[in-house]
């Protein structure tokens, strides 16, 4: 009899605690509205939290939870569900007006904890046009347009207002120390070779040019200058030619030109605006110097002065 007493209080509290638990189910993936009806049906109560995630189409729906589908537990206990409030940006900004860098920049700095939704297609399209150049003028998708997945962005950018022609300076018999400097003054690209001694010819002296001077030419072209090489080399310098070849710029960037010292001295050799390309220019420079090209500030290429003709 009393075993029978205690198989029936044991065989009451497994009902009872039967009742008290039950199985956390899967609400991933499922509307808000949807995962607290399911939920309910298992006597459980949800702890809402908010979060961004990459994919616009889960906006409103159950992105994760805690604990995990399967757990069992005690009735009535809280279940975390994660909500997605959507991506960061669920719509195409209006980038027309702004400076294509800026632009860049910003979708970079949008983007950067999280998978991108939008990306500027390459190559942009560049037009002459009065704004400044680097301005977006036009933009595909539509500004409003609602990002549903990875979406390029199709730019058409100022290349800035058409520009007159300009004429060729007279480089011919200049040193090609002065050439530079001229130059540069008018910033006007170049590419200089060599030509080796030339009887009734200056060593260091420009003896050919095109286009020639007083020529017309069109503005980002460089100007090619033969020089006659030099032959007298002070000690411990090297003379020699650099020479690199840059990408095509569609507007012209900030080029700079260092020599840097063996004790870590910089000294600007010049500056320009350059549309990329092949640039080739003389140096005479005290040996294990450096010369460093920077296009924005940011260093592109160093050589270094060793050897004669390097």
């Amino acid at each position: 009899m009393i075993l029978v007493i205690i198989s029936g209080l044991i065989a009451f509290s497994l009902v009872l605690q039967g009742a008290e638990q039950t199985v956390v189910p899967d609400v991933r993936g499922k509307e808000l509205a949807d995962a607290l009806v399911v939920l309910q049906e298992r006597e459980l109560y949800p702890k809402l939290q908010l979060r961004f995630s990459t994919d616009p189409s889960l906006k409103g729906k159950v992105i994760d939870q805690r604990p995990s589908a399967g757990t069992v537990v005690k009735a009535g206990k809280r279940i975390t569900l994660m909500v997605s409030k959507g991506s960061v940006v669920d719509k195409v900004e209006d980038f027309r007006g702004k400076k294509l860098e800026e632009v860049r920049a910003h979708l970079q700095s949008l983007f950067a904890s999280q998978k991108p939704l939008l990306r500027i297609k390459e190559p942009v399209t560049y037009v002459f046009h009065p704004s400044p150049p680097g301005t977006v003028l036009e933009q595909k998708p539509e500004p409003g347009t609602e990002l549903t997945g990875l979406t390029d962005l199709v730019l058409v950018v100022s290349r800035g207002p058409t520009v007159e022609k300009k004429k060729a300076p007279d480089l011919i018999g200049r040193s090609f120390q002065e050439a530079l400097n001229l130059l540069v003054e008018e910033q006007l690209p170049f590419v200089f070779q060599l030509q080796g001694k030339t009887p009734g010819k200056k060593p260091g002296s420009i003896v050919e040019q095109t286009p020639k001077a007083g020529e017309e030419f069109e503005p980002g072209t460089p100007l090619l200058l033969t020089m006659i090489e030099l032959t007298e080399i002070p000690k411990d310098f090297r003379f020699g030619m650099f020479d690199y070849t840059l990408p095509l710029y569609p507007v012209a960037v900030d080029l700079k030109v260092e020599a840097v010292s063996p004790g870590g001295e910089h000294t600007v050799l010049f500056s320009l605006k350059h549309p990329g390309g092949r640039i080739a220019f003389p140096y005479l420079q005290p040996e294990n110097t450096t010369l460093v090209l920077s296009v924005f500030d940011r260093e592109v290429i160093r050589h270094p002065v060793r050897g004669q003709g390097n």
